[in-house]
């Protein structure tokens, strides 16, 4: 994955709002600050929401509380903050299901960018498949083993329409494979029962598996990007696998409740975005194998529309639907 300076990011070299006022200049939310994650804590994504949080609280001159609501791969939450009012007290931080779940679920449970104001466009991470080591020790023994008849094998997601789950259901067109998907409330129960054996395979965001392939409990077989990254040398892109088709990734982005004013809306933007400018933030999330967008609502907003056609297509084709 390209590396995106932060210096070069406009905005992001001294602490501005987007209208050119200094920080503490503009609108102040009256109260503590409700940011949404719709993944458990342990996982990649939490762990991005507290660095987004510790340091966008300071800027705003305000507490923040995380409050974690999994389920339904991230439609509880999503649609918990749909109908709070657009007075800059709740944001949700999304990634790509928030693009999939208006077209899986029927009716359509929300509109993404006419229920809600895009506000960043956060980090963005690739995807490595692994298995577990009694499954298969390199990605042809992988694939022959998966395309066996029978029972066939497992694989897990954090969740029904998921990224990782639009990702491991294209492979599964694309290479034939025999599998049934397996869908978690989150990341962490889903590790457990992979490190356990009683999943085969995943997909999952890269800090989520650098653990387990560290230490052996989890064989990685390939990794969706442009090039291998420099934290798994070793790992082929699946484009040297022969499936460059594959398009699997993860962002993660924050929203709020359509119909704020604009100084709310840029107030919460550059706060957000103002931490991940942060050294420290910096550094912990690269270490972490994640890329720093830190980008506006044009950018968030044009991602949604490209993955919204993207993933429309994976759900047509492998026929999915929310159960």
């Amino acid at each position: 994955m390209r590396r995106r300076s932060l210096l070069a990011l406009p905005g992001l070299a001294m602490p501005f709002l987007a209208n050119g006022a200094a920080w503490g200049q503009g609108w102040k939310p009256p109260a503590p600050l409700r940011y949404v994650v719709p993944f458990p804590p342990g996982s990649s994504f939490d762990m991005v929401a507290r660095i987004v949080t510790d340091g966008a609280a300071p800027r705003l001159g305000q507490n923040i509380v995380v409050e974690n609501r999994p389920g339904a791969g991230t439609l509880v939450a999503v649609q918990a903050v749909k109908v709070m009012p657009p007075d800059g007290q709740t944001v949700v931080m999304v990634a790509n299901s928030f693009t999939v779940n208006p077209t899986l679920h029927k009716p359509k449970p929300y509109d993404p960018l006419m229920d809600f104001d895009p506000l960043a466009l956060l980090v963005e991470m690739p995807h490595v498949m692994v298995c577990h080591p009694d499954v298969a020790r390199d990605f042809a023994a992988f694939v022959a083993k998966a395309r066996q008849p029978g029972a066939g094998l497992s694989f897990g997601s954090n969740g029904q329409g998921t990224s990782q789950h639009m990702g491991m259901e294209q492979f599964k067109l694309l290479a034939g494979l025999n599998a049934q998907h397996v869908p978690y409330r989150g990341t962490p129960p889903m590790m457990t029962d992979l490190y356990a054996a009683r999943l085969d395979y995943t997909l999952a965001n890269l800090p989520d598996v650098l653990p387990g392939i560290h230490d052996n409990r989890l064989v990685p077989l390939g990794i969706v990007a442009r090039q291998r990254h420099k934290l798994l040398p070793d790992v082929p892109t699946f484009a040297e696998l022969g499936f460059g088709q594959m398009v699997s990734d993860s962002w993660y982005g924050l929203v709020m409740p359509a119909g704020a004013k604009p100084e709310v809306r840029a107030a919460l933007t550059d706060a957000v975005i103002g931490s991940l400018a942060r050294p420290e933030a910096r550094a912990r999330l690269e270490e972490n194998g994640l890329d720093i967008l830190a980008k506006g609502p044009a950018e968030l907003t044009e991602r949604i529309k490209r993955d919204t056609a993207v993933y429309a297509e994976v759900v047509r084709a492998a026929n999915l639907t929310p159960g």
